[in-house]
């Protein structure tokens, strides 16, 4: 007889598996095609770090770019490790990044459900939580943008990590998957809270060698991020601001978890007063959910642990700690196991109920269906940047980073004109940014008016000398005018700022070629291709020539 019931279960687990993978290729397969936005251009499109494997101990040392310019105030050496194996599979392909992040959404779900059945040896109640969770809307951002590809990672090795605590005696390899988890992302520091949270809801002993240990990593952690890797972060609001903030952002949070419409990017650092209604709708949800979860921990287990882990899963991302903006969607993808817990819990009851089992069945069928179909709606949004940019400047009027990327989105599909409009509608915003100068001097280069291009540049390099970016730039330029000696000046002093910049050394190659000094073009193609540039063919062709 026990026998036959494994056999059942083990099917019914087979079920499950092809459901979640499943729906969770047919809610983002949409999102495949999808091109390369945001932070994409940074940590992939235009990172040169990710192009040579021997560059994976770089990112251990917190570095990602070869742009001394670029501020990225994260350490997640398993994030760029990842791109630079992918970066060596498919290239600048987005398709095959897009496709990775739908896989590891997918574990995701596959390990949610596993952790669940493990909780309560319910499979109903598993599977239909890591169905909720595959095809929510609220994920997008973790799903269909490549740099959300951290959110993914880290939550797959926390669920992985939380279900070997309970059935794994060996407390190294949870250790490891600890350890994995945080530097695939930071907020891998709430799993010993989310641990006690486990203790505390099922009542179970504490395996303190195993918590110890994890306790152990985490110091570890903290310190070498303190000493080594502390962000440098302008704090622009008061601890009490940021407090307000958190209840407006929960107020927002349950409202997009049960009706996820109007999602977008770029919530930025708001400030909120004391009487603004979120605030006191969240801090009086905030209070009701603490006294529910307190009053049922004896006769309900399960509402217990799902709110606290909501709550506590939010902690790192609650902006206490001052964090660049006072909420964001992806933020909940680790948090909103809680609600999906419950709502789960919720249908099954009501299927379990005389009278009620066609309503059950017509709700998580609807409620499945609603999900899904705005998942794939909301995926269209990121397929194109310029609409992208353009509806999410509607939510977000005054983000600079809108006006730039919408004009880098023109810039990128040819359309120079409208790019640099939108640079300068930018600098009405900020004037001194020198970032929007070199955007405008390359697209007045691509528009072919070289003059107005090296003004801009030169403009740039007035609030910020130390650019790598703009001599770069404007050795480009000056190739183009056939002014070799300038260029070779320009890209000299890129190299002085950093030695390593392999761009800089191709440069010179392109202009002591066209300046006829053969011998230290082929020189500094030699230096380009050991710094691992790719060097276009037909130029390797061109010199072979002069080579004796």
């Amino acid at each position: 007889y026990m026998m036959k019931y494994q056999t059942i279960a083990d099917k019914n687990i087979i079920v499950c598996f092809i459901l979640i993978i499943f729906l969770g290729f047919i809610v983002y397969s949409n999102s495949i095609n999808s091109g390369f936005i945001w932070d994409d251009h940074l940590l992939v499109k235009d990172n040169l770090y990710i192009r040579n494997l021997p560059n994976i101990g770089k990112f251990f040392s917190g570095a990602i770019s070869t742009d001394t310019n670029v501020k990225y105030f994260f350490y997640r050496p398993l994030q760029m490790i990842s791109y630079a194996i992918e970066y060596s599979l498919w290239k600048l392909d987005a398709r095959g990044y897009h496709l990775v992040n739908i896989f590891l959404h997918i574990l995701v779900a596959l390990a949610i459900f596993w952790f669940i059945n493990l909780l309560y040896a319910d499979i109903f109640l598993a599977c239909l939580t890591a169905i909720l969770f595959v095809v929510h809307p609220m994920h997008i951002e973790s799903v269909s943008y490549i740099s959300g590809l951290s959110d993914t990672l880290g939550a797959l090795f926390i669920f992985i990590c939380l279900s070997l605590y309970i059935r794994s005696k060996s407390y190294v390899i949870v250790g490891l998957t600890y350890i994995a988890a945080l530097l695939s992302r930071e907020t891998g520091l709430i799993l010993p809270a989310l641990i006690l949270v486990y203790h505390f809801a099922f009542r179970k002993k504490i395996n303190f060698k195993c918590f110890l240990f994890i306790l152990e990593i985490t110091f570890a952690y903290i310190l070498l991020r303190i000493i080594f890797f502390r962000p440098e972060i302008v704090c622009l609001t008061s601890i009490s601001q940021r407090f307000l903030g958190f209840f407006a952002a929960l107020t927002t949070y349950l409202r997009l978890l049960v009706f996820p419409l109007d999602l977008h990017m770029a919530y930025g650092l708001k400030t909120f007063s004391l009487i603004h209604a979120n605030v006191i709708t969240g801090f009086l949800i905030f209070v009701f959910l603490l006294f529910y979860a307190l009053r049922k921990k004896k006769d309900n287990e399960l509402i217990f642990f799902s709110i606290f882990w909501f709550l506590i899963a939010l902690l790192p991302v609650s902006n206490i700690y001052p964090i660049n903006a006072y909420m964001s969607e992806h933020w909940l993808y680790i948090p909103s196991i809680g609600f999906f817990l419950i709502l789960a819990k919720g249908l099954i009851y009501l299927y379990k109920k005389k009278f009620c089992y066609p309503v059950a069945i017509i709700s998580i069928i609807a409620l499945l269906t609603f999900y899904s179909l705005l998942t794939i709606r909301q995926n269209e949004y990121w397929k194109n940047p310029v609409f992208f940019y353009k509806r999410t400047l509607k939510y977000a009027p005054h983000d600079l980073r809108l006006y730039i990327n919408l004009g880098n989105a023109y810039a990128d599909t040819g359309r120079f004109q409208k790019a640099a409009y939108w640079y300068k509608k930018a600098l009405i915003h900020a004037p001194n940014n020198w970032k929007l100068y070199l955007n405008l001097g390359a697209a007045y280069a691509d528009m072919g008016r070289l003059q107005e291009a090296v003004r801009w540049y030169k403009k740039a390099l007035k609030i910020n000398p130390d650019s790598i970016s703009i001599y770069n730039n404007l050795g480009v330029l000056y190739v183009r005018f056939g002014k070799c000696k300038e260029a070779i000046s320009s890209y000299r002093k890129a190299l002085e700022i950093n030695p390593d910049y392999a761009r800089a050394y191709f440069g010179l190659a392109e202009a002591y070629f066209y300046d006829k000094q053969y011998n230290l073009a082929i020189k500094y193609c030699d230096e380009a291709v050991k710094f691992q540039y790719n060097v276009p063919k037909e130029f390797l062709d061109m010199l072979s020539s002069y080579k004796e």
